[in-house]
């Protein structure tokens, strides 16, 4: 091997090692993460009632109340129900500083040529809360749900949309969002505000179906690639492909790795996931959240396990019979986003492709990386084996955390 050969070798190397720092720091930051609060998503829904008037509700998880106002006097970690209704009034105040809504009129936005000094401004709204909260659940959070009503001033101008600012929780909760559900002429809106986007402008206009697909469509890719479980997943999904060049500790150097091949797979994968997202979403099967986390964390930790042992040799079987599990698991996030009941099905198939083009994309992101193990048989020594180990270790440490 000669001095360009060996240097090559040396920074494909060095890279290989990086990869594996940096997937160990994510993973661990994840989990680290995850451990302290699984979930925080607050729910609402808001519609116009006369002139000037709105409708709707905020649910907001107890666990988020509790780690912001310590609603829970005695810290016996039991929150009961008396407690929650004698801290009504704590809550309802934190929510009146952190929703404000107010109207925009039409001039303020449309008509350019209005001085500054002409322009009208925003007419700022009263919240009024209910006094009669309930309890509901979502995907295994129990969450507070406050009805409200807004009130606007009378005024002569026309209104071009509502306005919304939501700040809840951001301070505490870095991964807090709020999703609302917009109802105009009997057609939903969907949106979610974050610590980077606080404000929302609520048109008069209704949807179309094609907005509900582009939302649910953006959805599913972001829900894959955030989902580090999925992630891992999908990676011991096609590691395989880089290790297949080796039979009985033989090298061959004539197979080439077929990207066809690692799409094909990952197509039986969502058709089996959809399968049960869309049984679970059209409540047709129900299966406690709990388990289907279980499910997933056994699944990333088994086929990863399988890459070393090969107890399964048929690709296909594990990942269609692992594909339903995370079905249910997609299930879970799309019952966070919320169902379009105006457009049920479209926002099903929707999120579905939303999710097999964010798999495709990480496909494509390693699949120089995979080419490349496939024509060194030093590197694939060294970092399929390494991978596929991290890879059982975060899937057995999710299982113990989900139980």
């Amino acid at each position: 091997m000669n001095k360009v050969e060996t240097k090559k070798s040396f920074l494909l190397e060095s890279l290989s090692l990086l990869l594996i720092l940096v997937l160990t720091s994510i993973a661990l930051f994840h989990s680290t993460m995850s451990h302290a609060h699984q979930f925080s998503t607050a729910h609402a829904k808001l519609e116009p009632n006369g002139d000037n008037q709105y409708q709707g509700y905020i649910a907001v998880s107890l666990q988020d109340l509790q780690e912001e106002l310590s609603i829970d006097p005695d810290n016996d970690g039991r929150l009961k129900w008396r407690e929650v209704i004698d801290s009504m009034p704590v809550i309802d105040t934190y929510l009146t500083n952190h929703i404000t809504f107010w109207q925009q009129p039409e001039n303020t936005v449309t008509d350019q040529n209005i001085s500054l000094l002409d322009k009208s401004p925003a007419i700022a709204c009263l919240v009024e809360w209910s006094n009669s909260p309930k309890l509901s659940e979502l995907y295994g959070e129990r969450l507070l749900q406050i009805s409200f009503l807004i009130s606007c001033p009378t005024t002569t101008e026309a209104i071009a949309y509502l306005s919304l600012k939501y700040s809840a929780f951001f301070d505490s909760l870095n991964d807090h969002k709020l999703l609302l559900t917009w109802l105009y002429n009997d057609n939903e809106r969907f949106f979610i505000i974050d610590s980077n986007q606080q404000k929302i402008d609520l048109k008069f206009v209704s949807s179309s179906v094609l907005d509900t697909i582009a939302f649910y469509l953006y959805q599913g890719v972001i829900h894959i690639w955030l989902g580090l479980d999925h992630v891992l997943f999908v990676l011991a999904l096609i590691l395989p492909f880089a290790w297949l060049r080796f039979r009985r500790g033989r090298f061959s150097s004539t197979q080439s790795l077929v990207l066809k091949d690692l799409i094909i797979l990952i197509t039986s994968f969502t058709l089996a996931h959809s399968i049960t997202l869309t049984l679970t979403a059209l409540n047709l099967l129900s299966i406690p959240s709990q388990w289907a986390e279980i499910g997933i964390a056994i699944s990333v930790a088994f086929t990863a396990i399988n890459i070393l042992t090969q107890w399964i040799k048929k690709l296909g079987v594990i990942t269609f019979l692992f594909g339903l599990l995370h079905g249910m698991g997609f299930a879970g996030a799309l019952s966070e986003l919320g169902l379009s009941q105006t457009y049920k099905i479209s926002s099903i198939l929707a999120f579905n492709l939303g999710v097999e083009i964010g798999q495709i994309a990480i496909i494509f992101l390693l699949f120089p990386m995979l080419s490349r193990l496939r024509k060194t048989q030093t590197l694939q020594y060294r970092l399929v084996p390494t991978l596929a180990v991290l890879i059982a270790i975060m899937g057995g440490y999710w299982v113990i955390e989900r139980i």
